[in-house]
């Protein structure tokens, strides 16, 4: 007779965050989303969408049954209709917001950012890192595969800018009004085998919620009751990009060394300090917090198209390996004193050439880290038919693209992505290249006793 084999219990949280709306919902009162193609037409989102129900039948397999007697399996907020995964209902959720001015290159950037993370996070830190909503993230994939996985690598790219209305924002209609919410690229981790807390992982699993907003929503009265912007208050890391190539002292400073079109005629000048001045006034204004209260969570100021300026600090490339340390043969960790090190440096280069954004970024967060990063590892080209900047597939060779993200999960998720002691002081600085001499290592351990909850309810 065949074994019979057990299928694992599935655990849900007790309150479950919407990543499009926000609002909390009991797992319970979530809505499934009708499979028979005769079921269209939704309240909310109008008549080419599937009707969204509250079941009362299911199969054996506890799939939900439509009205037509078909299994379902997509999921859906009870207040505004929007698919949810199934990875939100049983994950503690990361909210991670993306800013930055118009044309700072977050798209670029986030493409390079999880397509780095795909290869980095199992072979070097232990944890799986996969698409929790592939629907939801189809256009993130979309941009990851015209950049890594194009077949005409030798044909110059472009990545449309977010749009304030575009494909990463998505429309409900509560009566009269219509509301444009930011669609959120969701993503699931947890540690593997041979992570220290691999035992623990149904606690450190997380459903990461990244969003791309267009940076005309961040200029002042850019936000509406159209585009609302609670998952800023919400999230636990921000990530503010500040394009050097948007600002005319860098761009000074680079004349004659950089060869990247966006340092000559073909760049724009943008008031970025105001960007995030604004951010931080949304947030306190959504936290309901006083105009001199400081963000309680990490921000990081990415600071990109490091190919770009890197001329001014010696223009060498950065490696990843400049900030993990081995600990053994199946995992790595953070250097955080390197890392630290480095953003001492570049808080130093931003001091000089735009004080006003170190000014911004410390008067809003105690907790600031200076990362340089370039999506690309090249400079764009000029298409001689449209005029439009562009990247060749088979120049495109990142920097430290995946940095801000893991260094994101090492300060919001504690015992995720471990940092690593140093037993001596490397012979030399990252920044400019001179990658540190190997030296000994081990893993950031914590005591044994450590509590390790869920985060919420």
């Amino acid at each position: 007779m065949p074994q019979q084999v057990t299928q694992p219990k599935v655990q849900l949280r007790s309150r479950v965050t919407c990543p499009h709306c926000w609002e909390q919902f009991p797992p319970e009162e979530v809505l499934w989303i009708s499979a028979h193609s005769d079921l269209r037409g939704d309240p909310l989102l109008g008549e080419d969408e599937q009707q969204r129900f509250l079941p009362s039948r299911f199969d054996p397999d506890g799939k939900a049954l439509d009205v037509k007697g078909v299994a379902c399996k997509d999921l859906a907020c009870p207040h505004c209709h929007l698919s949810v995964s199934w990875a939100s209902l049983q994950m503690n959720p990361l909210f991670i917001s993306i800013l930055g001015a118009p044309g700072s290159g977050k798209s670029f950037l986030l493409a390079s950012m999880t397509w780095q993370f795909r290869q980095t996070l199992r072979d070097k830190f232990c944890l799986s890192f996969g698409d929790a909503d592939p629907l939801s993230n189809q256009v993130l994939s979309d941009y990851e595969e015209a950049l890594f996985l194009n077949p005409n690598e030798d044909e110059l790219v472009t990545l449309k800018k977010t749009e304030l209305e575009g494909d990463l924002y998505q429309s409900v209609r509560f009566g009269d009004r219509e509301v444009w919410y930011p669609r959120p690229f969701v993503f699931s981790t947890q540690p593997l085998h041979g992570h220290p807390d691999f035992e623990k992982r149904r606690l450190l699993a997380r459903a990461l919620c990244l969003y791309d907003n267009a940076g005309e929503h961040f200029l002042p009265g850019g936000e509406t009751a159209r585009s609302p912007m609670k998952h800023l208050a919400l999230s636990e890391v921000l990530l503010f990009l500040f394009d050097p190539t948007q600002h005319p002292r860098f761009r000074q400073a680079c004349n004659g060394s950089s060869s990247d079109p966006q340092m000559g005629k073909h760049g724009w000048s943008h008031r970025q300090d105001q960007v995030l001045m604004e951010v931080a006034s949304r947030i306190r204004s959504h936290a309901g917090w006083p105009q001199d209260a400081k963000y309680p969570h990490p921000l990081i100021v990415v600071v990109t198209k490091y190919d770009a300026w890197c001329s001014i600090i010696g223009g060498q490339r950065i490696d990843l390996e400049a900030i993990i340390r081995p600990v053994n043969s199946e995992m790595s960790a953070l250097d955080i004193q390197s890392l630290q090190s480095i953003s001492k440096k570049l808080q130093d280069l931003l001091k000089k050439h735009a004080p006003e954004i170190v000014t911004a970024a410390e008067g809003f967060s105690d907790d600031v880290l200076y990362v340089p990063v370039s999506a690309l590892g090249c400079g764009p080209e000029i298409d001689p038919n449209t005029g439009a900047l562009g990247v060749r597939p088979k120049d495109v060779n990142p920097m430290w693209a995946e940095v801000p993200l893991l260094y994101a999960l090492h300060k919001s998720t504690k015992r995720l992505v471990y940092s690593a002691v140093r037993r001596e002081k490397p012979a030399t600085s990252p920044l400019n290249n001179a990658r540190p001499a190997p030296t000994p290592t081990e893993v950031n351990k914590y005591p044994p006793n450590t509590p390790l909850r869920e985060t919420g309810s």
